[in-house]
């Protein structure tokens, strides 16, 4: 069985530090994406340059604005063949080749998916990121024995069953379900769960 709430908790500091630094990342590259394109705008129209600081400083607020709103709607990063950009609105993802050569206009889409999703991974990444650590389990004493032991019950159980039938034990069950050690299902309005057996 091993330390599964260390194992846990360091996994999700691991993952939580590296979307951080990719979510710093994202944000850097959407910077100087918004500042080059502001710069060379206001210079065509013989604007002096320094706004462009804060146009980029608004669309910094504006993507994070929106990255939170799509988080809290509980969304993310979008398929290609799912977004507003795709001109196959069935979402088939057939003879996507032969789509490019009759539609001159799918490379200009598909840039602008692939700016609209840069834009969007600073604030989902970090979002998604201090998710991670704040799921960090506290390892009080003798959680790691209860939750090993409930997991053996629902192991030799091998079947779906309901938290009415564990009363009491909830949290260890949420424990579980939130370090991915059993499956969480909802069946006519009634939330089940299950984990395997091991071999």
């Amino acid at each position: 069985m091993g330390l599964m709430i260390a194992e846990f908790n360091r996994r999700q500091v691991v993952w939580g530090v590296l979307g951080l630094a990719g979510s710093v990342v994202c944000y850097v590259l959407a910077w100087l994406f918004v500042q080059q394109v502001a710069t060379a705008l206001l210079e065509s129209f013989n604007l002096s340059a320094t706004h462009a600081t804060w146009l980029g400083c608004l669309m910094v607020i504006l993507m994070t604005l929106s990255g939170w709103r799509i988080w809290k709607s509980g969304q993310g990063f979008e398929n290609y063949g799912e977004s507003v950009f795709s001109p196959d609105l069935t979402g088939s993802y057939e003879r996507p080749w032969a789509r490019k050569m009759d539609n001159p206009g799918q490379g200009l889409r598909a840039t602008a998916y692939v700016l609209s999703q840069l834009f969007l991974s600073g604030p989902l990444l970090m979002l998604k990121s201090l998710e991670r650590l704040k799921s960090r389990i506290p390892e009080d004493a003798g959680l790691e024995s209860k939750l090993a032991d409930m997991l053996e019950v629902l192991r030799r159980a091998n079947r779906w069953q309901s938290l009415a039938d564990y009363l009491g034990r909830e949290r260890e069950i949420l424990l579980l379900r939130r370090m991915k050690q059993i499956d969480f299902s909802r069946y006519e309005g009634r939330v089940r769960f299950k984990a395997s057996v091991t071999t």
